[in-house]
């Protein structure tokens, strides 16, 4: 027999967040991986009034940065997971947000997939429970809605921008002054809000145009609402 592995999507920020189906399997379980990202255990806190006291907890430290290193970090937690899953444990991945929406679980999801049972158990992301904290809709009939990370390119985040009703720019980080200034050349900085640690105690929200300084939270969104285009 080999245990079970699920993938536990917790949502952005507040644990009554959660689904049902999500806080019944952090309680059931025998090995709960979760990630670290420096001194942020984000998914832990939010899963702890879920979570059982006999299951043992396990910190997933992984670099943002260069990619290699963060690879072979999921690569090494992979086989770690695998070697409980042969011992017959049920194992379970924190991630924040939804598991497969630009989720850290998807490193491993790639390494075990083949060769073990996974259950992904969907979250709401930050970028869906975004919307309800501003008082504004993501979409409408047939608008168009971009959604990419601040690592990409200038020009093609330009692009996005200029053929999108509605462009939200995730994974702020230490990138805020480049999305910041590209959207102040474009004039739509007063139609654009920052978010960071959405529906959390650290929760931030303001309009871009009023941000003085220099914020670089990782969990961090920007949403652009261009009116020009239709």
């Amino acid at each position: 027999m080999v245990g079970k592995v699920y993938g536990i999507g917790v949502g952005p920020g507040d644990p009554k967040l959660l689904t049902v189906r999500a806080a019944e399997v952090i309680g059931s379980l025998d090995i709960l991986f979760y990630p670290s990202f420096g001194k942020i255990n984000m998914a832990l806190n939010i899963a702890k009034p879920y979570l059982n006291n006999r299951t043992k907890k396990i910190e997933m430290k992984v670099p943002l940065s260069p990619p290699k290193d963060k690879f072979k970090a999921y690569y090494e937690y992979s086989g770690k997971i695998m070697s409980y899953l042969n011992e017959d444990k049920d194992v379970g991945v924190l991630c924040e947000g939804d598991p497969l929406f630009f989720g850290s679980f998807i490193n491993i999801w790639h390494n075990i997939r083949d060769e073990f049972k996974v259950e992904i158990i969907p979250g709401i992301s930050s970028v869906m429970s975004a919307f309800s904290q501003i008082d504004e809709y993501m979409a409408i009939g047939d608008d168009s809605v971009s959604i990419i990370t601040a690592n990409v390119i200038n020009k093609v985040i330009k692009e996005k921008i200029n053929s999108s009703n509605t462009t939200i720019i995730i994974k702020i980080g230490n990138k805020f002054q480049k999305i910041n200034k590209l959207i102040a050349t474009m004039g739509l900085s007063d139609h654009s809000i920052f978010l960071s640690n959405i529906y959390s105690e650290r929760q931030f929200i303001s309009k871009l145009s009023k941000i003085k300084n220099n914020p670089t939270d990782y969990f961090s969104i920007i949403i652009i609402k261009n009116n020009n285009v239709h």
